[in-house]
């Protein structure tokens, strides 16, 4: 014969029973709602980096036609050359074209997963850089402060 008490009693552990099995259901759920979101926050850190890389390398395109134009490609030369004789013009835009290009080996060593190591990227920063009128121009902006020192610190191991 079962008393009211009992009754009460197995009510409350029936009751105990279904929360406990509630907040297990509702962890896993927790769970696995993180889950997908770490699979989807992976799938779009992997897009915006593709979108990153399309991005560069149509600006890049851009800026290669740019200085390939004639005019542009023989102040390149004379630039490499010998900064000092430039013009005051010419300076400046050779300035621009020597910032421009850091810029641009700065985000690819930081960015760029087209090696393992970065030695593929400090030989090309050392191609650009081995001409004196490219490596004057270049501590010339550093002294200026032109070129911010994150940029420095990303050349700076292909330089020395």
């Amino acid at each position: 014969v079962s008393t009211w008490s009992d009754c009460n009693w197995r009510l409350k552990m029936e009751i105990t029973l279904i929360a406990e099995i509630a907040t297990i259901i509702g962890s896993i759920s927790i769970l696995l709602t993180l889950i997908f979101v770490v699979i989807e926050l992976k799938k779009n850190v992997d897009q915006a980096r593709t979108a990153n890389i399309a991005t560069r390398d149509q600006q890049y395109s851009q800026y290669t036609r740019y200085w390939l134009q004639t005019d542009n490609l023989a102040l390149i030369v004379k630039g490499r050359e010998n900064y000092e004789t430039l013009t005051v013009l010419e300076k400046l835009k050779f300035e621009n074209y020597i910032e421009e290009r850091i810029r641009m080996f700065s985000f690819s060593l930081s960015t760029s997963r087209l090696s393992s190591t970065p030695e593929f990227h400090y030989n090309r920063v050392r191609a650009f850089l081995k001409y004196d009128g490219a490596m004057k121009c270049y501590k010339h902006l550093v002294s200026e402060n032109v070129i911010p020192t994150v940029w420095q610190k990303a050349i700076q191991p292909a330089v020395e």
